[in-house]
């Protein structure tokens, strides 16, 4: 039951993490702010969010054995490492944009914002399906 708690959580922080990124690219979209926008971005991707998922995913692994292999959890499975690797993906944007605002080439920070934002936008549907199927394949955990 501790596990599925540190999972729970993680997922929280990770979905924090993303409606704090959000807000970055809203209210630091201004030319004058691109630098501090890719640095913040960055630094939270790679000190917040990137142990947050490998924390969701390592846990989330870590139930399996315990879990009865039913069709939601196998939906909660697949929408969960999509979003692992949408977020992977997302990262990847986000070092490179802060390598294009601190070289100062402009349109390549143009190119890897309309990425990460489209990244965003495009993946905003991993979070229903893997959340709403959360309590149903480990209710069984810890009775």
């Amino acid at each position: 039951m501790a596990l599925l708690m540190v999972h729970v959580l993680a997922v929280g922080l990770w979905l924090g993490c993303v409606l704090t990124e959000v807000f970055f690219e809203r209210a630091l979209a201004a030319p004058p702010t691109r630098e501090a926008l890719a640095t913040l971005h960055y630094r939270v991707d790679l000190f917040i969010e990137l142990p947050v998922f490998l924390i969701v995913l390592l846990t989330g692994g870590a139930m399996l054995h315990t879990a009865q292999p039913t069709p939601a959890l196998h939906v909660m499975m697949g929408f969960g490492l999509i979003a692992i690797l949408a977020n992977v993906y997302c990262v990847w944007l986000v070092i490179r944009r802060r390598k294009y605002a601190l070289a100062g080439d402009t349109a390549g920070y143009e190119r890897a914002t309309r990425s990460v934002r489209w990244c965003f936008s495009a993946s905003c549907w991993r979070w229903a399906p893997a959340s709403g199927t959360l309590r149903n394949p480990f209710s069984t955990i810890g009775a």
